[in-house]
């Protein structure tokens, strides 16, 4: 019995240091726009990510940053990319909806770069854990980046 209690607290403690690295889409910045409605917005991607642009857009692109999604993404962002997951919904902020269009019409390709490479440290706080060039090679990233583009609705 004491086996299965500290095996059962040792699963515990690793579920949530993976979901505390997995958080971090944020919540945008709400601005009035011209209307006088919330307008998202997000923060200009850093150097030496800025201006950076995506060039793995082929559907073989897509198909690979699916499947890096599933492995790296998908615990805190959710299968479908909505964020809809218990470890994306308790992180501070949740985890990112990719299936908003109007957020990802906000975030640029060097934003997402940035982000990905960077986490959640990029905007001051610790909820997205960096994906380094250790963890995801270039290529790689583009390609998730490339898969989540395709979840907009």
């Amino acid at each position: 019995m004491k086996r299965f209690s500290l095996l059962a607290v040792l699963a515990v403690v690793a579920l949530a240091a993976l979901a505390a690295g997995c958080g971090g889409g944020g919540k945008p910045t709400d601005n009035k726009d011209k209307g006088g409605e919330a307008a998202l917005t997000r923060p200009e991607a850093k150097d030496p990510y800025k201006g950076k642009t995506n060039t793995k857009t082929s559907a073989e692109d897509v198909a690979e940053g699916k499947k890096i999604f599933d492995a790296q993404c998908a615990l805190c962002h959710g299968e479908k990319g909505d964020g809809d997951s218990p470890a994306g919904k308790a992180l501070t902020p949740p985890a990112a909806n990719f299936t908003d269009a109007k957020l990802q019409e906000v975030m640029k390709d060097d934003y997402m770069f940035w982000r990905v490479r960077e986490g959640g440290a990029a905007l001051g706080y610790n909820g997205m854990t960096p994906f380094n060039a250790d963890t995801l090679k270039d290529d790689q990233v583009w390609q998730v980046i490339s898969y989540i583009r395709t979840l907009k609705k």
